[in-house]
């Protein structure tokens, strides 16, 4: 069975990484998508003490303060650079083109029911005090906070909660309804204004996982049911927003390309959240790069508006305001291995641990990846949060290697040569297919290039093509690969990778895998450990050695193969505004178009530096 919300992850999961490759080229918007943090998360490869090629103590530099385009002062003002904006007078989240993404509404204006800080695994309860499933778990209570407050002054009540799950529970042409909310969904009772009970029609553990902020927004968001009541929801803009964050839309200014909220005065969680600027200010960056850093180094932006290589010029002349934090990405970068044995020899376990022989994932992880990250092991992020599914036992038993000659042991007792030196398999010879939606000088096409050069030395040629997005995206899900360099969605628990492994999930060559088993694996025994874990909370005692079942199976039989967990860097300016999260103090996820840079904002604190007049 399904976890409810996973289809949407996906959906972010990919609107992120088109984020981050966006920002990648323009320079603006610092980086760091998570999810992904060596060890715990917080351990970066940069260091931000100044250079001092000049013999100069950093101390003792200044910079030159440029005037921001901005109509607020700059000592109150937080600003933000970030990717190209288009859309101005909508914020419709549930229809396409209806809002903007990264301009600041997902990060201070809406706010979560609860939110989960990938970088420390603290779940922190919100819009919501906390939800308690009964023993069948058929039923999921929600307990919501009585402060909670919209912009307008009016409660937030568990009315609103049920106005909204009802409005997309049967709207599959809504973002966030439809899917697995109308599979799982029965009614929604409130049997008082801050209670509401979810009563389903089959049991699931993992209902309340659409309701957390954990990579980007949660799928689903609670919408003011006296503001949307009687509204279309295909064509209503709600514009300016009504929603319960610490700020409010003051102006958009479509010329500048610019988003301007103001510190709402009446915030309901002042006593927990009473953030120090008094406006944030986001706009698109300068599409020239070089400008784009002039404006960081001016410090007319505190967040994002430089890259990793003009980053790197001004640590390297001593640069005194810059603040550099890695945050590992929640997708690991991967190795797909189509296990359809239509594909030939792929589909051999021996074959996929030949491959893994042939990754030297040290290598890769320092100089292949843009900024050095550590290898992976689990097929999931190295958060603090996901130490619990781990099993170094299993993992030490499975030992993750670079060893070519172990590789060629496996290929000769599958693949031997032939008479013209040439390995084959079933009497035909090998040579595998690799494809990635990377363009050329990207990550993914150079993991798969060492991958590629590695094969050649073991006796095994293969292909490799950078493929345009909807040309790779028919041709992965419709298994046309043997081997796939890309990445993999993010997991609240195992069992949501296990389930897309399941064998009746498995389409034939050619026929699209509509995103379910992309890599065509069956197994049995997970089939049948991975329908038991659908039934069980993942953190409960009884399941815990069916996870590590699970995962003996995934080391034996290698679906897909982790390589490296994937670091950005966050840029941030400490000219106007200190408390930033740092590798040594990484409070908190420090990406300024998720919804927990709210909390980032609650930690800053002024220096007294004033804009030029």
């Amino acid at each position: 069975m399904n976890d409810a919300p996973r289809p949407q992850f996906e959906d972010v999961a990919d609107v992120v990484r088109h984020q981050l490759s966006r920002r990648a080229v323009v320079g603006g918007g610092a980086a760091a998508l998570a999810g992904f943090l060596a060890a715990c998360s917080g351990s970066g490869s940069y260091s931000d003490k100044p250079a001092d090629n000049n013999n100069k103590p950093a101390a003792q530099k200044s910079i030159q303060i440029g005037k921001a385009n901005i109509p607020t002062p700059r000592d109150q003002t937080v600003i933000v650079g970030q990717v190209e904006y288009t859309v101005f007078d909508s914020f419709n989240t549930m229809i396409p083109n209806g809002w903007q993404s990264g301009a600041g509404f997902e990060s201070v204006c809406r706010e979560a029911m609860f939110y989960l800080n990938l970088a420390t695994g603290e779940l922190k309860p919100w819009l919501a005090t906390g939800y308690k499933y009964n023993d069948s778990h058929t039923e999921l209570t929600i307990n919501f906070e009585p402060k909670a407050k919209w912009s307008d002054g009016k409660p937030l009540t568990a009315n609103d909660f049920k106005f909204t799950m009802m409005l997309l529970r049967d709207r599959s042409d809504l973002f966030g309804g439809g899917g697995e909310l109308k599979e799982f969904v029965g009614e929604v009772v409130v049997p008082d204004e801050h209670t509401a009970v979810i009563k389903m029609k089959k049991a699931t553990p993992r209902l309340h996982y659409n309701f957390v902020a954990a990579i980007a927004s949660p799928p689903f968001e609670v919408l003011p049911e006296h503001v949307w009541k009687g509204q279309d929801p295909t064509k209503f803009k709600e514009n300016p927003p009504t929603r319960t964050g610490p700020y409010k839309l003051k102006q958009n200014i479509r010329n500048q390309k610019m988003f301007v909220w103001e510190k709402s005065p009446d915030y309901w969680a002042k006593d927990q959240l009473d953030p120090a600027p008094q406006y944030v200010v986001y706009q698109s960056t300068s599409k020239q790069l070089d400008s784009a850093a002039l404006a960081f180094e001016r410090a007319e932006f505190d967040v994002g508006s430089i890259d990793e290589q003009h980053a790197k010029q001004l640590r390297n002349n001593g640069y005194p305001s810059m603040v550099t934090t890695q945050f590992h990405d929640p997708n690991p970068r991967m190795l797909w291995l189509n296990s359809d044995p239509a594909r030939g020899v792929i589909a051999e376990p021996k074959m996929r641990w030949a491959i893994n022989y042939c990754l030297d994932r040290e290598k890769i992880g320092k100089s292949i990846w843009p900024v050095e990250v550590p290898p992976a092991i689990y097929p999931w992020a190295d958060y603090p949060g996901n130490d619990k599914w781990k099993n170094d036992e299993l993992a030490n038993k499975y030992k993750f290697e670079f060893n070519p000659e172990k590789a060629a042991g496996l290929l000769d007792e599958i693949a031997p040569k032939n008479a013209a030196g040439k390995r084959t398999y079933k009497g035909k010879e090998v040579n595998l297919e690799i494809i990635t939606a990377s363009p050329v000088d990207g990550g993914e096409y150079a993991i798969a290039n060492v991958l590629k050069t590695e094969l050649a030395k073991v006796g095994v040629p293969a292909t490799l093509r950078s493929l345009v997005g909807g040309v790779h995206g028919e041709k992965f899900e419709r298994g046309e690969y043997d081997i796939d360099s890309n990445w993999h969605g993010f997991a609240f628990d195992p069992e949501q990778l296990y389930t897309d492994w399941e064998s009746s999930k498995a389409q034939p060559i050619g026929k699209n895998a509509a995103g379910k088993n992309k890599a065509r694996f069956k197994d049995p025994k997970l089939d049948e450990l991975s329908l038991k874990l659908a039934q069980l909370d993942p953190t409960s005692p009884e399941a815990k050695p069916l996870l590590d079942q699970a995962l003996e199976i995934y080391f034996q039989k290698l679906p897909l193969l982790p390589v490296i967990q994937t670091g950005y860097p966050s840029f941030f300016n400490t000219a106007f505004w200190t408390g930033w999260p740092t590798d040594d103090d990484l409070y908190q996820v420090p990406l300024n178009w998720w919804p927990h840079f709210i909390f980032v904002l609650g930690k800053l604190k002024a220096t007294g530096q004033k804009g030029p007049a």
